[in-house]
């Protein structure tokens, strides 16, 4: 398969439990390891025993740095860097061009500066999407003050939403009701023009690949 995201080298582990927010405990080969987990959503489905791949990373807090987890059959991705590194590809799809990371705005940042078809400059967010239930894809799986403040910032510039749907077993997108505040927002950003669109990746331990846009249904 030609990925559009080849992740670097993994280690097998199970999950022990989740420490925090940041932190998971785990077995891996070498024993048990403390890994930093760069996912700050509620991730309801990662249970005790799930499978994990993961890279070491010497010298810091952690012994480690979560990569993937395994959701029954599905691997997820969990960490959005990886995701980021893949939107170049995913833009080039629609003839975008990416032409900076992490842009400034108001004291805080988004994903991407980006130029679209028509040749126009647009900023841009890439949301990490991790749950799906019954063929459902949703974001965010907790209230998420953060994300209404992006999405205010990508209305009043008139900017780009992408929700990457990070595990190939979701067949539509919606917000999640968790978060009925972001509901409305976004159906009112969809309503006022915002360039939106929920795109799945299909993830497995060698890398990702952009698999197909999803119907984005708007509601809470």
């Amino acid at each position: 398969m030609e990925w559009d995201r080849r992740f670097p080298p993994t280690l097998p582990a199970r999950l022990i439990a989740r420490e925090n927010r940041f932190v998971l405990r785990a077995e891996a080969e070498r024993g048990e390891v403390r890994l930093h987990l760069p996912n700050t959503g509620r991730l309801a489905w990662l249970r005790p025993g799930t499978p994990l791949r993961w890279r070491p990373r010497p010298g810091g807090r952690t012994e480690g740095r979560v990569l993937l987890a395994r959701d029954g059959a599905t691997w997820v991705l969990l960490d959005s860097a990886e995701a980021e590194a893949a939107l170049p590809a995913l833009l080039a799809r629609w003839g975008w061009r990416h032409l900076a990371a992490q842009p400034r705005v108001e004291g805080g940042r988004l994903d991407a500066l980006a130029r679209d078809a028509a040749g126009r400059e647009r900023l841009l967010e890439m949301k990490s999407v991790t749950h799906v239930a019954e063929g459902t894809a949703c974001f965010p799986d907790a209230p998420s003050a953060r994300a209404k403040k992006h999405l205010g910032w990508l209305v009043a510039r008139e900017g780009a939403l992408v929700f990457a749907v990070l595990r190939a077993d979701a067949e539509r997108f919606t917000p999640c009701p968790v978060d009925p505040e972001f509901a409305r927002a976004l159906c009112a950003a969809r309503e006022a023009g915002l360039w939106m669109r929920a795109v799945r990746a299909r993830v497995a331990p060698e890398g990702l690949v952009w698999d197909a846009e999803l119907p984005l249904y708007c509601g809470a």
